[in-house]
């Protein structure tokens, strides 16, 4: 029952302390979207070398090992938030603090201040420019079909033949690569894990991905925002840290200053 108790008082506690509420859309908020932008590339660039390395003999393990790799990327998002809303908590706290003591608060200091909807905005502000690429490509994006080969040379001997030049006239069809085929490029690098986890032979599976695009950029940029709504939680534990290790040092110093009382009674008794 003793160390139950001990173990209780022990325990960290989160303490919250009052902040001043900033606001969710503010310009300071959208500035840390070409950091979130800048960490979905980098992503972009690892998951693409990484990727490549992946065995892709088993559908299975392909999903697994690419799954893994977005979910990595995803903890590593919301990682990040949650330094930042941590940030933004302990600074309201400060700004709290002076408009108590009767200072006024400039509004460029309120946009630093936390508010539970602003990392969701850092978030999109970040994620737009692939966002708005991933649903004009969703809207344009076609199935794939097979694409024919050259024709050996020996074959146009037989193309001024009219039932059969009209069947070779395909081949002849070189169309260049428009908007859907730069996009679908693009697409494909930026959404890679998802991608990779498709057969490349299999053009059904990955038209189903190329049409859900716009809601696969979201999955890793929604981190930062979940991650940034554990800031006043974050800074709890902080200000919990700090009272159990002042509790520790007092207890330490309340024990020293026993024994030496105890020495002090000892050399007293012996005089």
């Amino acid at each position: 029952m003793q160390k139950n108790a001990s173990s209780k008082k022990n325990e960290l506690k989160p303490i919250y302390k009052p902040y001043l509420r900033g606001k969710a859309v503010s310009g300071t908020a959208a500035k840390r979207g070409w950091r979130v932008l800048g960490y979905i590339l980098m992503f972009t660039f690892l998951c693409f070398i990484v990727g490549n390395m992946l065995p892709s003999s088993s559908a299975a393990l392909r999903v697994i090992l690419n799954g893994l790799l977005v979910a990595a990327c995803c903890a590593l998002m919301m990682s990040e938030g949650s330094r930042q809303g941590e940030a933004d908590v302990a600074f309201a706290e400060i700004a709290q603090g002076r408009l108590d003591s009767g200072k006024p608060v400039p509004e460029s200091e309120k946009d630093t201040c936390f508010h539970p909807l602003k990392g969701f905005f850092t978030a999109a502000v970040g994620v737009a420019v692939i966002f708005v690429l991933a649903v004009v490509f969703s809207l344009i994006a076609h199935p794939q079909s097979y694409q024919l080969g050259a024709l050996p040379g020996w074959v146009a001997a037989y193309t001024s033949q009219a039932e059969i030049s009209g069947g070779l006239a395909f081949y002849n069809d070189m169309s260049g690569l428009g908007v859907e085929g730069i996009l679908r490029i693009v697409m494909r690098i930026l959404m890679f894990p998802y991608v990779n986890m498709v057969n490349a032979g299999d053009h059904r599976s990955l038209y189903l991905v190329e049409k859900l695009m716009p809601l696969l950029c979201l999955i890793v940029p929604v981190f930062y925002g979940i991650g940034y709504l554990r800031g006043p939680y974050l800074r709890a534990l902080v200000h919990g840290n700090i009272r159990m290790n002042r509790r520790r040092y007092n207890r330490k110093e309340r024990k020293a200053r026993e024994k030496r009382a105890q020495r002090g009674n000892e050399k007293k008794e012996l005089i």
